[in-house]
């Protein structure tokens, strides 16, 4: 795409000059051209600016394309940015819980608990089972 515009962009330099010179010689100033020139001139000045046209219209058509592949990159980045959400999402309540446990107090009732052990992974599985439910609630998964 990057070829196509300084390409495009090079041909539209091209036709912009040609046209241009094609103007100030359909003039006639001077007097110089007969009627059999300023009217094959005219033809050519209406030929360039055609072409220029079709120049000015394909950059946008170029312009447009790069700006859909943009927006396409940026979809494809944001659902990659929300399943890394969700996986954080997920593993922060975890990450917290056992921070707490890994300190390993004495004064931890749940440490001298004999289904301490059991009751911390269960509430594990609920968070991890409830924030599941939400992000398909969601439809975010």
């Amino acid at each position: 795409m990057a070829k196509w515009r300084s390409e495009l962009l090079r041909l539209k330099r091209y036709y912009e000059q040609l046209d241009a010179i094609f103007d100030e010689m359909s003039a006639n100033d001077n007097a110089l051209f007969s009627r059999k020139i300023l009217k094959r001139l005219s033809i050519l000045g209406n030929r360039t600016d055609r072409y220029l046209r079709t120049v000015l219209a394909l950059q946008d058509i170029v312009n447009q394309m790069c700006d859909l592949y943009q927006s396409q990159l940026s979809i494809q980045q944001n659902d990659l940015m929300k399943i890394f959400t969700i996986i954080t999402s997920l593993f922060l309540p975890l990450t917290l819980i056992t921070g707490w446990y890994g300190m390993n107090f004495r004064s931890m009732p749940e440490l001298e608990w004999k289904y301490g052990y059991l009751c911390v992974i269960a509430v594990c599985a609920i968070i991890v089972i409830i924030l599941t439910a939400y992000f398909k609630r969601k439809k975010w998964i």
